[in-house]
């Protein structure tokens, strides 16, 4: 990717370099030329960043208060042209304080992706000055932009060098920031030992994209862990749900132990029985027997996610007992849309699209005249994915043009 910072400012740029070529040359003239050759550089280079920088805090300004897309679009391409000699006058702007306003909450993140785009070289310095003594929002906008530095066994060592006198959000900004730049780096696996969920969570995320056949030991270890593996149940459904890697049947049922504990979030617990049809698991005798306390819970959303699962390994006798429910309430009311959007809804998680489309398609003739109302939303939506799923992509566009949203959404 080109930098976003280019323009015909350069004239500093090709003047270090050609003072580098320079540098024998004024060495032999007169006593302090190149002294005064540093000393003009130096001038002329200030005078810049003095014409430019009033303009940068105006632009960054607009920044904060950027209410569209557009207009961001607008403000950082002034940002671009107005040359790269911006970068320097923008770090400054990565630290919003210790108790910023949402403007300049805004503004900080902002620039922190421009930068991060930029690649600048020359900013290396500065980023680590702000990373160690910035306030905790600016330490951690400094990390990241480093995590895209030009300047990678240098902005390494001062990566690790932080590591250890920092913890919870930075340390793991710390972790993807090293990721990004080596993602073999050692430090990323030894943070899985780490006992802060937050940096544990940024290791598994930044390992999940990892080249392997077998999951890494270290990341089963954690479930044997009651804690730390309940703290980042979520990024460890990701980790094993990655194709081409073979997974242990004793991991699958690790991982339902968790999905069984009531004292877990049922989100977290829905992610592992989303993740089960993904794991290569075969239904057997055993795992009837640990998925039998999902299937038999009060909790609607957990035994509907466990007989989802065991619908998609091809258990009929649980696709029924799924679909029962939702038959007896399209049987019992017959002109209620909600009892069609619920079974089409079901019917789109098992697989089950032409049928899910007719369902959908019922229930907003059943809504007559207020089947446009921004409420349905989800129902046309959801219309359309079983018709891309099922092949029908004209009629899909048709579905969302027809509700007046944009099928690019």
């Amino acid at each position: 990717m080109k930098s976003p910072f280019r323009h015909s400012h350069s004239w500093l740029a090709s003047g270090l370099a050609l003072l580098a070529l320079a540098a024998p040359v004024l060495a032999r003239d007169e006593s302090g030329s190149l002294e005064a050759y540093l000393r003009r550089m130096r001038g002329e280079r200030e005078k810049e960043y003095a014409r430019l920088r009033p303009l940068v805090e105006e632009v960054v300004r607009k920044l904060g208060q950027s209410r569209s897309a557009g207009e961001l679009k607008k403000l950082q391409g002034d940002l671009q042209n107005l040359g790269s000699e911006t970068a320097p006058l923008l770090v400054p702007y990565l630290d919003p304080g210790a108790t910023p306003t949402p403007e300049q909450e805004k503004q900080a993140q902002e620039v922190a992706v421009l930068l991060a785009r930029a690649r600048n070289p020359a900013l290396l310095e500065s980023l680590v000055r702000l990373a160690n003594l910035g306030s905790p929002r600016g330490r951690q906008l400094a990390v990241r932009v480093l995590g895209d530095s030009p300047e990678v066994p240098r902005a390494l060592a001062a990566l690790h060098a932080l590591h250890p006198g920092v913890n919870g959000s930075l340390r793991a900004e710390v972790i993807h920031a090293v990721a990004r730049l080596a993602p073999a780096d050692p430090l990323i696996a030894a943070a899985l030992a780490d006992s802060q969920p937050e940096v544990i969570s940024a290791a598994l995320r930044a390992l999940a994209s990892e080249p392997r056949k077998a999951p890494r030991p270290e990341v089963v270890a954690l479930l044997d862990d009651a804690s730390r593996g309940a703290d980042v149940l979520a990024e460890l459904m990701d980790y094993f749900c990655v194709p081409g890697q073979e997974i242990e049947e004793e991991v699958v049922f690790a991982l339902l132990r968790f999905a069984v504990r009531e004292d877990l979030a049922v989100e977290v617990r829905l992610r592992v029985l989303d993740g089960l049809p993904h794991l290569g698991v075969k239904l057997s005798n055993r795992l009837g027997k640990e998925m039998e306390p999902l299937v038999s819970t009060a909790d609607s959303a957990i035994r509907d996610g466990a007989l989802v699962a065991l619908t998609l390994l091809k258990d009929n006798k649980a696709r029924r007992e799924l679909m029962r429910d939702y038959d007896e309430q399209v049987k019992n009311n017959e002109t209620w849309p909600q009892a069609y959007q619920r079974r089409g809804d079901i019917e789109l998680r098992i697989g089950e699209y032409r049928e899910a489309a007719k369902d959908y398609r019922n229930s907003l003739s059943l809504h007559g005249d207020s089947a446009r109302l921004p409420g349905n939303r989800d129902l046309w939506v959801n219309l359309a994915r079983a018709l891309v799923k099922d092949d029908k992509l004209k009629a899909a566009a048709e579905a969302l043009e027809e509700f007046g949203a944009r099928a690019d959404r």
